[in-house]
Order: structure tokens, then C-alpha cells, then sequence
């Protein structure tokens, strides 16, 4: 997360463009590609602990290698393997959710997520805090560091099921996980969490470096981040008490409406304030949309909650890949506004895929 509100500060510290480090993040974001693939067959080989282990283990190497970055090629490496490891913990995580609570599977999904939307709020002011005291952006991955310690002391003490073991080995996922694939209606899923994250992930990374066209230094720009960040909180916990009462597809079609006119009035009004009113609404209205999209993904093969959990990461994962690397170049080469013109091309397709699920009668018994 804090990789984002920096990113104006490594690139002149590693004396790089932004396009390379739109490629760095792209590349990371390979790994959790890979990581997604992998990670939910290899649940049912192995079991969830030895995996969260594994990517434990592989994001502690990762933040020492961030804090080691005195050139781009180790910092390209070493966020390679923190995002690798970040992807394993997540994919295993919520996979854990939706084996055992299949019941109030997108409410207890949310409120799983919810940890994600609290480090969108506490990574920009550790941004800030640490521009004010002068200390190297570096000192931001022996926190994270820290972190990383206690959590493989907590999972190594974690009663975590074990092996889930799908019968009939290799040959037997292969043959699952072809039956996921070619499924329409999850390829539909499939594509609004590609659109979704990306525009999720690249909002987040290159919100700094936007203000910057307008003279806002990253430490004021940063809390600003910040209160978007609380936005998503507020947003996830409101779309956790309405679907409660209302569809889960109209909660997504009414979200991506009002993201969409909230983000575009925020990149066209020059008034600071009424933009970071419009960036506020942006970020509740667009929470929580990940998680409901997979949870209703996941319900279409409850007995292969593993795969389908895998598929729907790496779609979300090669959205971000994808458009992490343009986003970088498009704001080198052309315009540092590159990634809001990206941003709302991304929510109008969104919001054409939504409104399918909501009104083609092939979609309706999705739920």
C-alpha cells in the first residue's frame, strides 16, 4: 500500500522515470498473477497454513530487500517477492472464509477486506509522519517488517485446517479448474474484478503523483489519501448492513454509477475542496465492490471455493498488471493526469459489464 504515495520520492531516490517504476509494478504484480494461479490448487495439496506460511515467509525477504534498494533492480526483485507473498496470504485467507463461513460468506468476507481499507488510511499518514521527520522512505519496510515477524509467530500458533485434498491428484484439478474457466457467467465475474481492481489499484498508487500537477507536496497529498482511504472503511461498512436488504448486483450497479460521476467531476473541478468531497463519495461507492463480486463468484462452485478463488484473483491481479505499467508510461511520456483519463474510460466499461449482469435474463440465476 505505501508503495504509492512514495512513488514521486523512489523514483528520484533510484533516479528512475515513473515509467520504470510503472513496470516495477507491474511486474510485481506478475507475482501475485502467478501467485493466484497457483495458490488455490496448491491449498488443496498442502492446506491452508503451510501455504499462509509460505507467503509469510516469502514478504519478510521481500521487505528486506525494499529496505536494501540502493538500486532499481533489487527494488524491482525484492517488491516482486513482497507482492508474491502478499498474494498467497490474501488468496489463502479469504479462501479460509469461504470454506467456513459459507453462510454470511460476503458480510464475514467484508469484514475481512475491512483490514485492507484500515491500511489505506494508516500507509498515507506513515507517509506523512515520515516526510515531516526527515526519515528515508526505507524505514517503511522494517515496520512492515516487523509486522511480517508477528504475523509468522501468529499463524505457526493458528489452529488452521489442514489438508482439503481434492481426490484424484493433478489430473483431477486440471479437470476442475477447466470447468471453472469456461463457465460464462464466471467469466463475467471474471471481468468486472479485472476492470474493478485496476481501477482500485491505479487510483491508490498514482494519487500522489496527480496532486503533484497541481503544487500539493506528497505530505499534504498524502492525507488527503488518506481520507479516501477512511472513504473505503465507511463505504465497505455501509455495503456490509445493505446487502443485507438489496441484491448484491444492485448494490454493484448503483456503485459503479455514482464512482463513475464522482471521479469525474472530482478530475474536471479545480476547487480543492469539492474535489476531495467527490474523491470521499469515489471511494465509498466504490468499496466493497471486489468482495461481493467474489463472493457471488465463488457461490457458482461452492465445492471448489480453492480454484475459483485462484481465477478470480488472477483476473483482478492481470487488470493491475496491465494497467499499472500504462499508467506509469501514459504518465511519463504524456500527462500525469494519465491515470484519471484511464481510470474513468475503465469505470464506463465497468459499469456497460454490471449492467449485463443486472438485465440479461442468461445472467438472472447467477444468484
Amino acid at each position: 500500500m505505501v508503495i504509492g504515495p512514495l512513488i514521486p520520492i523512489i523514483s528520484k531516490d533510484l533516479n528512475v522515470g515513473l515509467d520504470f517504476i510503472g513496470t516495477a509494478l507491474s511486474l510485481s504484480v506478475f507475482g501475485l498473477l502467478v501467485t493466484s494461479l497457483t495458490t488455490g490448487s496448491l491449498i488443496e495439496l498442502f492446506g491452508f497454513k503451510r501455504i499462509i506460511f509460505l507467503g509469510t515467509i516469502t514478504s519478510i525477504f521481500g521487505c528486506l530487500g525494499l529496505y536494501f534498494s540502493y538500486s532499481y533492480t533489487i527494488f524491482l526483485i525484492a517488491y516482486f517477492l513482497l507482492q508474491a507473498g502478499t498474494g498467497i496470504i490474501f488468496v489463502g485467507t479469504l479462501s479460509l472464509v469461504g470454506n467456513y463461513y459459507s453462510r454470511r460468506k460476503t458480510t464475514s468476507l467484508i469484514k475481512v477486506v475491512i483490514g485492507n481499507a484500515l491500511a489505506l488510511i494508516v500507509s498515507p499518514l506513515l507517509v506523512s509522519c515520515i516526510l515531516i521527520i526527515n526519515l528515508n522512505w526505507r524505514f517503511f519496510y522494517i515496520y512492515f517488517l516487523i509486522l511480517q515477524v508477528i504475523l509468522l509467530a501468529w499463524v505457526l500458533l493458528l489452529k488452521i485446517p489442514g489438508k482439503v485434498r481434492i481426490k484424484g491428484g493433478l489430473k483431477s484439478l486440471f479437470n476442475i479448474n477447466k470447468k471453472i474457466s469456461s463457465n460464462p457467467k464466471f467469466i463475467l465475474l471474471c471481468i468486472i474484478v479485472f476492470i474493478h481492481t485496476a481501477v482500485m489499484n491505479t487510483f491508490f498508487t498514482w494519487f500522489t503523483t496527480y496532486f503533484s500537477t497541481i503544487n500539493i507536496d506528497i505530505n499534504i497529498s498524502s492525507l488527503f489519501l488518506s481520507s479516501y482511504g477512511l472513504a473505503v472503511l465507511v463505504g465497505m461498512l455501509l455495503k456490509n448492513k445493505i446487502i443485507k436488504y438489496v441484491k448484491e448486483r444492485r448494490v454493484l450497479l448503483f456503485g459503479v454509477i455514482v464512482s463513475f460521476m464522482t471521479l469525474t467531476g472530482a478530475f474536471f473541478t479545480g476547487n480543492l475542496i469539492l474535489k476531495n468531497i467527490l474523491i470521499f463519495l469515489f471511494g465509498m461507492t466504490i468499496a466493497g465492490n471486489f468482495t461481493i463480486t467474489y463472493s457471488i463468484g465463488t457461490g457458482l462452485f461452492p465445492e471448489y471455493i480453492n480454484s475459483t478463488s485462484g481465477f478470480l484473483f488472477a483476473s483482478s491481479n492481470l487488470g493491475i498488471m496491465i494497467f499499472q505499467y500504462l499508467g506509469g508510461y501514459f504518465s511519463q511520456h504524456f500527462s500525469k493526469n494519465s491515470v484519471l483519463y484511464i481510470d474513468i474510460i475503465l469505470l464506463f466499461f465497468l459499469f456497460m459489464v454490471i449492467l449485463v449482469l443486472n438485465v440479461s435474463k442468461k445472467f438472472s440465476g447467477i444468484y
